[in-house]
């Protein structure tokens, strides 16, 4: 999850403005399609998670790969959490009711206080609301307080997929992922 490369501003805006996720696809080979240096490209979740340097060819080739937890979703979907599941694990974690706004200030153990900041503001990809736990945060902390499985690619994809948050001054969006993606993709050469 080092994400120290540089940003790129005309691939990023490249990226971000032909990036399609077709949910439900996720073993086609158009789970994902994105454009970068004028080239489009098309793939699925595996390959998608290999090009991002988040999983090894021999990780995507696990069953685990396929079948961990994929998300928290308002509606019931297969490999996914719901909000039962996320309130239910909010109530052991924090003081206050789950509510559309979680703060990470209510939440009783430090660490898992530390660890929702860092996820607000690098893998989620947000300039404001710091201190607000959204439900990919949550899910994130979930799965790894209570060892479940999850899949780290269609977090990526997520937050990718994700309205832009923040003004229009704010800095660009999850520019180091893409420039791992271009670097996988030899797009440079």
């Amino acid at each position: 999850m080092e994400c120290i490369q540089p940003q790129y501003e005309e691939l990023v805006l490249e990226f971000h403005s032909t990036w399609v996720h077709k949910e439900g696809k996720f073993e086609q080979d158009t789970a994902v399609s994105f454009s970068l240096g004028r080239q489009v490209y098309d793939m699925n979740m595996a390959r998608f998670a290999i090009v991002s340097r988040l999983y090894t060819e021999e990780e995507v080739k696990r069953p685990e790969f396929i079948t961990s937890l994929r998300g928290a979703y308002s509606q019931p979907r297969d490999y996914g959490v719901g909000a039962t599941e996320l309130r239910n694990f909010w109530r052991t974690i924090s003081d206050q009711p789950f509510a559309v706004t979680n703060l990470i200030t209510s939440v009783r153990n430090p660490i898992y206080r530390y660890v929702l900041k860092i996820l607000s503001t690098t893998l989620v990809g947000r300039k404001f609301g710091e201190n607000k736990a959204n439900w990919i945060e949550l899910f994130i902390l979930m799965c790894r307080v209570e060892n479940r499985e999850m899949n780290l690619a269609t977090v990526l994809v997520d937050s990718f997929s994700r309205g832009r948050r923040g003004s229009s001054l704010a800095g660009l969006d999850m520019g180091p992922y893409i420039t791992q993606i271009v670097e996988n993709l030899w797009v440079f050469t």
